[in-house]
């Protein structure tokens, strides 16, 4: 028996777009409006995935992903969800694709919900397929930008199909209206990615850089750029932050602090880059003297003066999660200055290519 999909109706005053974009970390979307359309899943769990296309955003590979997330109508408790980001070297349909990563969540409230990656997925393919397996009854949210082949479906007849194995599914095909699918939604799920470009997650630690793999370079800020918020932290002296994101942005909700720490708990460098400098660990705390491990809606930017004969070269790094990891900013640098947009607390220091 076919499987049917119920179209509910628009929803007005749901503004997901735009997305924001800053440096070191991209919102990928591909909703053309901010227009929405409810669907629900009948009949069997369902795969719903958006494709992207890494090269046509400007994103370098290899990059990161470590945040996926979909917009709910009306989630279903207590039910297990996949999350999978695959990875695709030609495009078109995902039936080839392979699986880049995968976590399990329980979707428990309307809303957008984002399901986070620790460690983060390492991309080294130009399109990623990012799927949400949803259970009978959940309903989300898709755009009515017009009929489109970057929402694909995907399930088994009475069943569940292999995630690992998108071809396994008995039915797969984009929601144009097309078989076998047959459903037209008229527009793209609203689910999106986070991507850091052009970075990879550090590597076992007797691990050898590996030859002309994709390094992240620095770039020379405009002259017009005022960098008279940046304030040295009282314990770093050459590790600086803005104030005007701890005063005006966050209108005083964090708290800023940074200590210098002993080499040793560096975690392990990233293939292809040598830590040089101090080592710092900052730390962002809320009113309530809570310390912030989420990652900030929005950026502190943070400068490090390097040493002068590192100065044109220097690229700021942040390691965080569990275990922590270190990503390699795009870094612009002003004056004796390299600085980089962070979105969490952990270990800060500055990198040189090493190849």
């Amino acid at each position: 028996m076919m499987k049917k999909f119920a179209f509910i109706g628009l929803l007005l005053g749901i503004v997901l777009l735009p997305l924001s974009v800053s440096a070191g970390e991209q919102v990928l979307s591909i909703n053309g409006n901010d227009q929405n359309a409810v669907w629900f899943i009948s009949g069997e769990p369902s795969m719903i995935l958006n494709g992207f296309d890494l090269a046509a955003a400007g994103i370098a590979t290899p990059a990161v992903i470590d945040r996926a997330s979909i917009a709910v109508q009306t989630p279903v408790p207590g039910s297990s969800i996949d999350v999978v980001i695959y990875q695709d070297a030609n495009g078109g349909s995902p039936a080839d694709a392979t699986v880049a990563g995968r976590t399990t969540v329980d979707i428990t409230q309307s809303g957008t919900f984002t399901a986070v990656f620790d460690p983060a997925v390492t991309i080294t393919q130009p399109v990623v397929w990012v799927g949400f397996y949803l259970p009978v009854n959940f309903e989300f949210l898709a755009d009515t930008s017009g009929t489109s082949v970057l929402t694909y479906w995907a399930w088994a007849a009475g069943g569940r199909f292999d995630v690992n194995n998108l071809g396994s599914a008995s039915v797969l095909g984009p929601a144009d209206g097309s078989a076998p699918v047959n459903i037209n939604m008229n527009g793209r799920a609203r689910i999106t990615v986070e991507v850091t470009s052009g970075t990879t997650p550090a590597p076992a630690a007797n691990a050898a850089p590996a030859s002309g793999a994709n390094v992240i370079t620095q770039t020379v800020g405009g002259s017009a750029a005022d960098i008279s918020y940046m304030v040295a932290y009282p314990d770093c002296a050459s590790a600086l932050y803005d104030t005007g994101d701890e005063v005006i942005s966050f209108q005083n909700f964090i708290n800023l602090h940074c200590r210098e720490v002993p080499t040793w708990q560096s975690p392990a460098v990233p293939q292809n880059y040598a830590r040089r400098g101090t080592l710092y660990d900052i730390l962002f705390y809320t009113p309530y003297s809570s310390i912030l491990t989420q990652r900030l809606n929005i950026a502190v930017t943070h400068c490090i003066r390097p040493a002068a004969e590192d100065l044109d070269r220097a690229l700021v790094g942040i390691a965080f999660g569990m275990p922590r990891q270190w990503r390699i900013l795009p870094t612009e640098r002003y004056n004796d200055l390299v600085c980089a947009e962070v979105f969490y607390g952990g270990n800060l220091s500055y990198f040189v290519p090493s190849t």
